[in-house]
């Protein structure tokens, strides 16, 4: 990779600071550039772990792992309220505003939610001077 293809004014992200898994996540979810900084000395790596391996090398927080649980819920809601309308033997028509906020919750709350936490890894992560890795998405 040459020096023309590092991306430049990374947002940058250090274990020591409280919440960082969020912020990460979010830098996940909208494919925001990232330097990690492990200064915490967590073990964490962005090449190996998912952010769910990286949550539970930070010891979160029962609040933390709540909401996580929470946004997999509505997901879950959505999922379930989505179903049923479709499965509902009314027409569509009467059914449309079942059908459009059980997908509204599933998008909002679940998929994004299981994907950035258990399988989605950034396409390209790089080594720091400073010791951290540089996360961005092409």
């Amino acid at each position: 990779m040459s020096q023309s293809d590092e991306p430049v004014n990374a947002l940058s992200i250090l274990t020591s600071t409280p919440g960082w898994v969020r912020s990460l996540a979010r830098a996940y979810a909208t494919r925001t550039t990232v330097e990690l900084v492990d200064d915490a000395q967590l073990g964490v790596d962005p090449l190996e772990d998912t952010l769910l391996d990286m949550g539970r090398k930070a010891k979160l927080s029962r609040r933390e792992w709540s909401a996580v649980l929470v946004a997999l819920g509505v997901g879950a809601a959505g999922a379930y309220l989505l179903l049923a309308a479709i499965l509902d033997p009314e027409p569509f028509s009467k059914i449309a505003l079942a059908l459009s906020t059980g997908a509204f919750l599933l998008a909002g709350g679940g998929f994004a939610a299981i994907r950035v936490l258990v399988g989605h890894k950034p396409p390209n992560i790089q080594l720091t001077p400073r010791g951290g890795f540089r996360i961005w998405f092409d």
